[in-house]
C-alpha cells in the first residue's frame, strides 16, 4: 500500500511538472510574439496591432488546450507572457509599472482571462465543434476588450463607466471586432495544427523525458533571450 502512494505521489509530482513546463514554453513563445511582431508593428503604427498579436495570443492557448485539455490554466499562459513587458522596462531603465508596461500586460491578462472562461465554459464543444470553436473566438474577443475597458474605467482611463448601452455596445463592435475575426482565425489554425501535433508531442515527453525537458528548456530560453535582444534594438 506504501508503495503504490508513493507511486501516486510521484506520478501526480510528474504530471505537475509537465504541466508547469507546459505553461512556461507556450507563455514564453506569446512573450516572444508580442516582444518581436507587436514591437516591430509597433514602430510602423500599425493599427490592428492588438488585434494580431492578441490573435497569436489565442493560437497558442488554444495550442495549450488541445495539448493538456486543461482550459482554465489557460490563463496561466497569459500570466507568463505578461511578465516580459517588465523584461523591456528593466532593459531600457525604467519603472515597471509605466504605462508601456502595465497597459499591453493588462491586455494580455485580460485576454487570457477572457479566453480561459470562454473555453472552460465551452469546453466539450471545443474539442469537438468546429462551430463551437468559432464562437469562443468570437466570444472571447469580445470580452477581452469588455474586460478592458472597465478596467481602464475603474482606472480612470477611459469613460466606460459613464457610457450608456447603446455607447458601449457601439465601442464593443467598434473595437472589438478586429481581435474577434483574427483570435478566431488563428485560434482554429493552433486547433488545427496542436491536434496533428499532440500525438508526437506526448510521445516526446512519455517516451524520452530527457529530450522533452531539454528542448522546452532551450525553447523557453531562446524566446527570454530572443524577447531581450528585440527589446534592446529598440522593438
Amino acid at each position: 500500500m506504501q508503495v503504490l502512494n508513493k507511486l501516486r505521489t510521484v506520478s501526480r509530482s510528474r504530471d505537475i511538472l509537465r504541466l508547469f513546463i507546459g505553461i512556461l514554453v507556450f507563455g514564453s513563445i506569446w512573450g516572444l510574439v508580442e516582444a518581436t511582431l507587436g514591437g516591430a508593428l509597433h514602430l510602423v503604427h500599425f493599427a490592428y496591432k492588438g488585434a494580431i498579436t492578441g490573435g497569436f495570443g489565442m493560437a497558442i492557448m488554444a495550442a495549450f488546450v488541445v495539448t493538456y485539455r486543461r482550459p482554465k490554466l489557460a490563463f496561466c499562459i497569459a500570466v507568463t507572457a505578461a511578465l516580459f513587458k517588465p523584461l523591456s522596462a528593466l532593459i531600457y531603465g525604467q519603472p515597471i509599472f509605466a504605462p508601456f508596461v502595465y497597459n499591453p500586460a493588462s491586455a494580455i491578462l485580460l485576454e487570457g482571462l477572457a479566453f480561459s472562461l470562454v473555453v472552460s465554459l465551452l469546453f466539450k464543444g471545443f474539442e469537438s465543434s468546429i462551430k463551437t470553436r468559432i464562437g469562443a473566438g468570437v466570444a472571447a474577443g469580445y470580452l477581452s476588450f469588455i474586460l478592458f475597458g472597465v478596467l481602464a474605467s475603474a482606472a480612470g482611463m477611459g469613460n466606460w463607466a459613464s457610457w450608456g448601452l447603446v455607447e458601449r455596445v457601439s465601442s464593443v463592435f467598434a473595437n472589438g471586432t478586429g481581435l474577434a475575426i483574427v483570435g478566431t482565425c488563428l485560434l482554429l489554425l493552433g486547433h488545427l495544427v496542436s491536434t496533428k501535433l499532440r500525438p508526437n508531442f506526448w510521445q516526446l515527453m512519455t517516451v524520452r523525458p530527457r529530450a522533452f525537458y531539454a528542448s522546452t528548456i532551450a525553447i523557453t530560453a531562446f524566446c527570454w533571450i530572443g524577447a531581450a535582444v528585440a527589446f534592446a534594438s529598440g522593438l
